[in-house]
């Protein structure tokens, strides 16, 4: 045999060897199977619980239905929180098809707000982030993977969910029901982004800089599409790239994406993964760059000035008229927490909490303006040095029950004088009176903060009344009305609305009267320091319009960008404006 043949012979025997070795993609019909509604269900967080553990007993804990929303069962959480527990058996043919396909996954339907899931007392998914780290409100379907090495073929499985919902509606929503199928190659493609600036906020000279990584944790090769898309915040497309790729079983394929020069402002990517034509997997978020730089003037009329003396003159005139009532479930060994009721501007009786100090001595104060549309909460309870008041504006929160406001942000766009925040924002103003009122507070040391709609309402304090000395705004709403109604869905949906039932409005009169009430154009007025933060990924009060307020405050300040967190900010903010507020008012 000359060298040739055996050559040819090698040759061909390593291709055939290489083609056994070949893992093809199991295309087998995925099995599915669909369990019944029925949950246990046991109230509270489960600190250092065994709650998701397969041994422990749940015989005590109430049934309750996933169809239905908790409320509607007069089932109520602890403090936000609950669990529900549920124990399962896999049919032949499902197990079958998991020796098969190597893997299930949980179908939960759709949760609110945030969520881990415990297989067999193992940790397989995870949605959001609970307190004091709240990062945004998640009410999707929730999808999880679960390997084949933590599934009981022939006995019990037990699957545990822990949740919370800070609106006390959540856990399972509407319809929800559980169904297990064969995880099939899509389910095992990952799909993570990384960006090279920690907060997610570039600063020049750098470019916006991404990198893309698809892990591929299935036996075979998958082909696809990448496909990474940027448009501005306001949907405006800047670049799309789309790379056809093919990643072998079990491995990651990694790719750099990147913009040079953007305008300052925020960005929105979209990045998927596409196979067959139809999307395997995407991840939407957003970045910024250089936002102290992003344009938008202010555009007060020039009776702007004069409309906000008027209008604290005009509450001025009217009494408050202060009552306190004891709140004793409320008041712990530190504080007495009182109901305060007081008149504001046009005599409406407005309320809210009030935390006085037991100590002895001067105090500083920390007024806390709540989120469009919160619920009643008391104030701290715990001694920190502070004395606390939280306010309840015309219409909200203890409020509600006599609101004659319709949809406040939409009620008397006829008239500026009529306008609900017009009134609102001359409550603000009232709670300083209160809290100067009180003989136990010092009134040279005022702090003020809130988030959402007490993120603007915190500006609105500042600007309007010398009293704030420190101001910790996050997340703030009503600012840049005409750019906030191009990026996100409400509340314009609120405004269109609106409109639709008065054909004689117009858009130009609307968003002239909006200006008296846009904080961009109240912020000029800040002469205290202030600490503002924000979540990128806020849908809600988005970056720029946070940015178009803080822009125009001239005094001291600085800003806290927190990446991966939509409407909320969480601990690490809260801590560094408490932090400031000492630092500022003089508390050692």
């Amino acid at each position: 045999m000359n060298k040739l043949t055996i050559y040819l012979s090698l040759f061909l025997l390593l291709g055939m060897f290489s083609c056994k070795q070949q893992v093809l993609e199991n295309t087998d019909p995925a099995i599915t199977e669909s369990f019944s509604d029925t949950w246990k269900f046991r109230a509270g967080e489960g600190v250092d619980s065994l709650w998701m553990n397969t041994d422990y007993n749940d015989a005590n804990w109430q049934e309750v239905s996933s169809l239905k929303l908790l409320k509607d069962q007069d089932v109520k959480l602890d403090n936000g929180f609950g669990w529900y527990r549920k124990t399962i058996q896999l049919s032949d043919s499902l197990a079958d098809g998991i020796k098969n396909k190597g893997a299930i996954m949980l179908h939960l339907g759709r949760l609110a707000a945030t969520d881990e899931v415990y297989f067999n007392g193992k940790l397989v998914g995870k949605t959001g982030e609970f307190p004091h780290d709240y990062r945004g409100y998640h009410d999707g379907e929730r999808n999880y993977l679960v390997s084949g090495e933590d599934i009981n073929m022939k006995g019990d499985n037990l699957i545990a969910i822990k949740f919370h919902d800070g609106w006390n509606i959540g856990g399972f929503l509407e319809g929800a029901m559980l169904t297990v199928t064969t995880a099939e190659t899509n389910d095992k493609i990952g799909l993570d982004v990384a960006v090279a600036d920690s907060d997610y906020i570039f600063m020049a000279p750098n470019p916006i800089d991404i990198t893309v990584d698809i892990n591929n944790t299935n036996k075979w090769p998958v082909e696809g599409t990448l496909v990474v898309t940027l448009t501005t915040d306001d949907y405006q497309p800047l670049k799309a790239d789309s790379l056809d790729i093919k990643i072998a079983g079990q491995n990651t394929y990694s790719k750099s994406f990147g913009l040079e020069n953007p305008n300052p402002g925020f960005y929105r990517y979209t990045v998927q993964f596409k196979r067959n034509n139809e999307l395997a997997k995407e991840k939407k978020f957003n970045v910024g760059f250089e936002p102290e730089k992003i344009n938008s003037p202010i555009d007060a009329k020039e009776d702007f000035k004069a409309f906000w003396d008027n209008n604290l003159k005009e509450l001025a005139k009217v009494a408050p008229n202060y009552k306190l009532t004891l709140v004793p479930e409320y008041s712990k060994i530190d504080y007495d927490i009182y109901l305060v009721e007081m008149k504001s501007f046009a005599n409406e009786l407005i309320r809210g909490y009030y935390a006085k100090p037991k100590r002895e001595g001067k105090h500083p104060v920390i007024v806390e303006y709540m989120g469009y549309g919160s619920q009643p909460y008391p104030p701290n309870q715990w001694w920190d040095g502070f004395a606390y008041f939280v306010l309840s504006i015309r219409g909200q929160a203890l409020n509600q029950p006599t609101n004659r406001f319709g949809t406040w942000i939409t009620y008397g766009l006829d008239n500026k004088d009529n306008y609900y925040y017009r009134g609102a924002f001359l409550d603000v103003v009232r709670a300083l009176d209160f809290v100067c009122s009180r003989p136990e507070i010092d009134a040279e040391r005022i702090g003020v903060r809130g988030g959402s709609q007490g993120g603007a309402l915190s500006f609105v304090a500042a600007a309007l009344d010398k009293r704030v000395k420190v101001a910790a705004p996050n997340i703030p709403f009503l600012s840049d009305y005409p750019d906030y109604f191009k990026i996100v869905h409400w509340p314009k949906n609120d405004f269109d609305n609106y409109m639709a039932a008065h054909p004689e409005a117009k858009w130009d009169d609307i968003y002239n009267l909006l200006s008296y009430f846009d904080i961009k154009n109240l912020a000029q007025w800040i002469e205290c320091p202030l600490i503002m933060g924000i979540g990128v990924q806020d849908e809600v009060c988005p970056p720029h319009i946070n940015f178009a307020a803080y822009n125009q405050v001239k005094s001291q300040k600085r800003w806290m960008a927190f990446p991966d967190f939509g409407h909320s900010v969480g601990k690490v903010y809260n801590d560094a404006a408490k932090d400031f507020f000492k630092e500022k008012l003089g508390l050692q």
